[in-house]
């Protein structure tokens, strides 16, 4: 029955024609398809990022392939499961991909005297092709970003996430 629902909301979604100013960068592996439990999902593991000792805030992006985007109407979840040498784990994100199709902000609270920190989550999204939307593929993926902390971070990082590409 959920399997059933969640195609339903799929199918619904994708009819929506892109916005004109949806812009699509590099390239990624293709998802495979069918439903992925979290332990089985493929992982983005993102290259260290530098932040300042304390507070400061992460601006995640995408790079999405060329004739892909995120569909605006699908649900967009990603759940932290696992947060090290963070004060807080971060709030989890839900909606739609509207809400998301520029990228979220994460802060983050490194705990004082810590050298490093890593936050896992898992990562719900739809991406179709950007003329049609035809064909549209649910994404789940196991997102792990690892914070080296120094003077050389800065208070507002950026970091932009692969999605692979609609079409095999």
């Amino acid at each position: 029955m959920r399997r059933a629902a969640v195609a339903l909301v799929l199918l619904l979604a994708c009819g929506k024609k892109p916005s004109p100013d949806t812009t699509t960068v590099a390239s990624a592996a293709p998802a495979p398809r069918g439903a992925i439990g979290a332990a089985e999902r493929p992982k983005i593991d993102a290259a260290e990022i530098a932040v300042p000792p304390g507070k400061s805030e992460l601006h995640v992006a995408w790079s999405v392939p060329k004739g892909t985007v995120i569909n605006d109407e699908a649900p967009f979840k990603l759940l932290w499961t696992s947060s090290d040498g963070l004060v807080d784990p971060p709030t989890d994100i839900k909606g739609h991909g509207q809400d998301v199709v520029s990228g979220f902000e994460i802060p983050i609270d490194v705990l004082p005297d810590s050298s490093g920190a890593k936050l896992s989550g898992d990562l719900d999204i739809v991406v179709c092709d950007d003329v049609t939307h035809s064909v549209c593929v649910p994404i789940k993926r196991r997102v792990e970003l690892t914070f080296a902390v120094g003077a050389k971070g800065a208070p507002k990082g950026m970091v932009a996430l692969p999605l692979p590409s609609a079409k095999p």
